[in-house]
């Protein structure tokens, strides 16, 4: 039967699509702030959002009337007509996002005109207003929104984890706040403020406030001005980009957006100046005509279409590439190697094929473990010029190929050194190579995941304890999370404003190196992201899931400098304890520990 929908029906369809999670909710009220004209805005919530979203300003307000309408599906003060649509100018223009608010939630909106003597309080339930009265409050809008989704058991169900659901509630913040270098802006969590930024001159200064100032020293000037677009902003420089990075803005017109388009051609510019997977930081802002761009696609009107997106493009990579030339940022060259002869290789070098990842990601490439003997000397011969009697193992390096060592009695296998990268020995098959830093990185992995599964690491105190600057997002996530970061072999305490001090790490990094700043940074990101999936996470979310993310985590991070005065011992300890490890010819995070070279890739090489 045909009918139509009674609003409150379809209120509710209407916040399924603009009001997804707290979130949401912030992002449309501080938005409607700022379109207001307000010079200060205040964000408070409580229970990350669920039970209490507040947003308090000083702008124009509305008067009984307008604070009436307001909530009403389609009641915007932004446009009159279709053709107002080519001329948006504004944050918000559709008029459902209260509307879409007041069918999920408890509000209470006090408002007062400027200029009037009193205010209006507005009372909303599930779309039915049962409340409305004059009342004294100051010139502005305070609305408050209670109990998100109370009356969607499903929608609130679905909500992320509270990490999540902080962490996206400071994201929409901070990105307001990043367009009105003029407003004041004050975030209260729980009853404390955690965030408060004043007013500023220029983005460089918002950005220290928001991400602290060893962010803005790595910044680099983004400046083109054409017919097409006018491109401004910072990128990263090269050095600064990192596995996890939060600060990625695009802005069109004063207007957050996502755009993996035009992300391309940022990371493009940067062409090979930094490692695969590492991205920059980029607070990059747009200014194109109006007319030439649609934002009316999206619900949540982060996504823009640009009627020359590809001449932007090529403008964007050009732009990023000579802001880069400018600052010098460039690869430097190590003469070390002038007249050095090229690397021997063979077809098992170093680096896995597409097929060989395949089968060792499926679980079929192994390599089988076997007893090593340091003491055996190959060079070692008796009086007859024979050598002493021996015995052959194998190491696995892949599922079809094996290296042939011969094992036998000796005062200790003789290793050549070559610049404190590889080990080099005879075997029957010709040389065998091994690669000290990854045969390192192995190790430290293996001990550290074999730890975190069978006990709780030991922590190791810092002689220098190290300071590390966070977004507020991963700050708030780690606070939360001191506990968990202890059974990992973290000893963290905060520092003054999204700040900590590492005062201890894992016993098992003792005597490594490891960037502990970014695998701080790394951690939060993946408590955030364990804990959104409440089937999987235990307690603390130590899943054996959680904790081999966190040891491959810190392999990423671990530092292997050269080591060019290894002696012998040194060597066949290094060995012996890598041949103790799991598939100990695989380095977890691809490639290969130990390879050869064939007497028959030698004989190729010389001929």
């Amino acid at each position: 039967m045909l009918k139509v929908l009674p609003d409150y029906i379809y209120n509710l369809i209407a916040a399924g699509e603009v009001i997804q999670r707290p979130a949401s909710v912030v992002k449309e009220l501080l938005e409607n702030s700022a379109d207001a004209g307000a010079g200060s805005i205040m964000l408070v919530i409580n229970d990350f959002g669920k039970t209490l979203i507040q947003v308090i300003d000083d702008g124009v307000g509305m008067t009984e009337e307008e604070s009436k309408l307001c909530f009403l599906s389609h009641a915007t003060s932004k446009i009159d007509t279709a053709e107002d649509l080519q001329h948006i100018t504004t944050f918000g223009f559709r008029g459902e996002a209260l509307a879409s608010i007041a069918a999920c939630a408890d509000i209470t909106l006090k408002t007062r005109k400027r200029g009037e003597e009193v205010g209006t309080e507005v009372h909303i339930a599930a779309s039915a207003m049962d409340k409305v009265e004059k009342t004294s409050c100051p010139e502005g809008c305070n609305i408050a929104v209670r109990n998100i989704f109370y009356n969607i058991p499903a929608r609130r169900k679905f909500l992320k984890s509270d990490n999540s659901e902080y962490k996206q509630i400071v994201a929409e913040f901070v990105r307001v706040a990043l367009t009105r270098l003029d407003l004041e802006f004050k975030l209260i969590n729980n009853s404390r403020e955690t965030m408060h930024l004043t007013p500023v001159k220029n983005l460089k200064q918002r950005i220290a406030q928001i991400s602290g100032l060893s962010v803005v020293k790595q910044l680099i000037d983004l400046q083109i001005d054409t017919r097409v677009v006018k491109i401004s902003g910072y990128i990263g420089n090269p050095e600064s980009a990192k596995k996890v990075q939060q600060n990625q803005y695009f802005f069109a017109n004063g207007r957050f957006f996502r755009n993996a388009f035009l992300r391309k051609a940022l990371l493009k510019g940067y062409s090979n100046l930094i490692p695969d997977g590492n991205t920059p930081s980029f607070f990059v802002f747009f200014e194109v005509s109006p007319e030439e761009t649609d934002v009316n696609i999206h619900p949540s009107k982060t996504e823009i279409k640009f009627e020359n997106e590809r001449v932007i493009f090529e403008i964007l990579e050009s732009a990023v590439k000579e802001a880069i030339g400018k600052n010098a940022f460039a690869p430097t060259i190590d003469f070390d190697n002038d007249g050095v002869p090229q690397e021997i290789s063979s077809k098992d070098g170093f680096t896995m094929s597409k097929e060989e990842r395949e089968k060792y990601i499926a679980g079929v490439l192994r390599a089988p473990q076997e007893n090593y003997n340091p003491l055996f000397n190959p060079f070692e011969q008796d009086a007859c010029g024979r050598r002493e009697e021996k015995r052959e193992e194998t190491v696995g390096i892949q599922d079809n190929t094996t290296v042939n060592q011969v094992i036998g009695e000796g005062d200790g296998r003789k290793f050549l050194q070559i610049r404190g990268e590889f080990l080099v020995t005879p075997s029957d098959e010709g040389l065998l190579l091994i690669n000290i830093k990854r045969a390192r990185g192995k190790i430290l992995y293996e001990n550290y995941l074999k730890t975190l599964v069978n006990a709780k690491p030991a922590v190791q105190e810092e002689l220098f304890p190290k300071t590390v600057d966070l977004d507020h997002a991963s700050f708030s996530v780690l606070m939360n999370n001191t506990e968990t970061l202890k059974d990992l072999g973290f000893d963290i305490r905060e520092f003054g404003k999204d700040c900590i001090v590492v005062y201890g790490t894992p016993s098992d990094f003792k005597g490594e190196k490891i960037n502990v700043e970014d695998l701080i940074a790394e951690i939060a990101e993946t408590l955030t992201e364990e804990t959104d999936t409440d089937d999987k996470a235990g307690e603390h979310g130590l899943t054996k899931e959680f904790k081999e993310k966190i040891a491959m985590k810190a392999l990423r991070h671990y530092n292997c400098s050269s080591q060019n005065a290894m002696t012998e011992s040194e060597d066949n300890a290094l060995i012996e304890a890598l041949l103790s490890c799991k598939n100990p010819a695989i380095y977890p995070l691809g490639g290969y520990c130990i390879t050869t070279i064939t007497t028959e890739d030698l004989k190729k090489r010389l001929s």
